[in-house]
């Protein structure tokens, strides 16, 4: 294992690209490196601005403080059981719940068409071949640049589980074949929902002229799957109640040959459930993406956090740049949109 340095030097991806390298981990950097609106703050965050187009309201805001979260998919959960509850009992509330229902959906789906790079825009042909290279690619980001990719050209390299009934995972029917890459969502993403009977299924994400459809006010039955917010315990908790997020989970957890890391802080508050999988998996090398362009102190000190928290890992720290999925000619301006 060789010595790791905790220095701000870092060294650059074509050192290292030589190595075996099966499986990469990408974070909210590898998207914000290509749209920077990703890094506006979280979807509930953004869809408390000014100029969204569907704003959360007060009494939404006191909905989500009630419910004691900041999910939507929480605060959705409810208001559906809540109707349920309201129907039992001849529909007294009928008008209040639909516009909180409503408020809370359309408000969700403004802050994604804000936030969201839109289609079209991401140079997708060259984040599909890159990908090809990894057996398995896993990402904790809501997204779709990943789907959009894989969707882009020669579809049959990449698998994403979701070819059962209805568009729907089904964890007995998981075989791949080996020289397919597998793609996997740690936290869900945008196009899952997960419904009543806790199956998870895929929508068509393709072709779609706002973002906004994927959050369809005709099915309140179908709750979006993607985990955007909360502690790490607490993030890991719900991985637990849905069967493709702990398929996924575990996937990473048992990775081996190599793990490639980009755009990931890796913080043990938010992402300690993440650090665990990877300390799990027999992967004995981890190599890490760091922005080059910050603070030397800031390397130093993530060098030395990482070094602590993967420990019995062989650690290789690289300027992300220098990797071709995080490079600067990934970005789009938001002038170009």
């Amino acid at each position: 294992m060789p010595e790791i340095k905790i220095d701000q030097n870092l060294v650059e991806w074509e050192e290292l690209s030589e190595l075996e390298w099966k499986n990469l981990l990408l974070g909210n950097g590898f998207s914000i490196n290509i749209w920077n609106r990703f890094g506006y703050g979280t979807l509930f965050e953004v869809a408390q601005r000014e100029d969204v187009d569907h704003q959360l309201t007060a009494q939404s805001l006191a909905l989500f403080a009630h419910v004691g979260s900041s999910n939507f998919e929480d605060v959705l959960r409810v208001l559906y059981h809540a109707k349920l509850v309201d129907e039992q009992l001849g529909s007294p509330q009928d008008a209040e719940i639909t516009a909180l229902y409503e408020g809370a959906k359309n408000a969700l789906g403004s802050a994604v068409n804000f936030a969201h790079i839109p289609p079209a825009l991401a140079d997708v042909a060259e984040i599909n071949a890159r990908l090809r290279s990894y057996k398995n690619v896993f990402t904790t980001n809501y997204d779709l640049i990943p789907y959009w990719a894989i969707m882009d050209s020669d579809t049959w390299r990449f698998k994403d589980y979701f070819w059962g009934e209805d568009g729907c995972f089904d964890s007995s029917d998981t075989a791949v074949p080996a020289d397919r890459t597998k793609l996997h969502y740690l936290h869900g993403a945008i196009h899952l929902v997960e419904l009543p009977n806790g199956r998870t299924k895929k929508l068509t994400a393709n072709g779609l002229n706002r973002l906004s459809e994927l959050f369809d006010l005709d099915h309140p039955e179908q709750f979006p799957l993607f985990i955007t917010e909360g502690s790490s315990i607490w993030k890991l908790s719900r991985i637990k109640r849905n069967d493709y997020l702990r398929f996924c989970y575990e996937k990473l957890a048992s990775s081996k040959n190599g793990l490639v890391v980009i755009g990931h802080s890796l913080h043990k508050d938010y992402d300690q459930h993440i650090i665990d999988a990877i300390l799990q998996s027999e992967s004995s090398k981890v190599a890490i993406g760091v922005w080059a362009h910050q603070d030397g102190e800031k390397i130093i000190a993530l060098k030395s956090r990482l070094t602590i928290d993967l420990k019995g890992k062989e650690l290789y720290f690289f300027n992300s740049e220098s990797h071709p999925l995080a490079s600067a000619g990934l970005n789009v301006r938001d002038e170009e949109a």
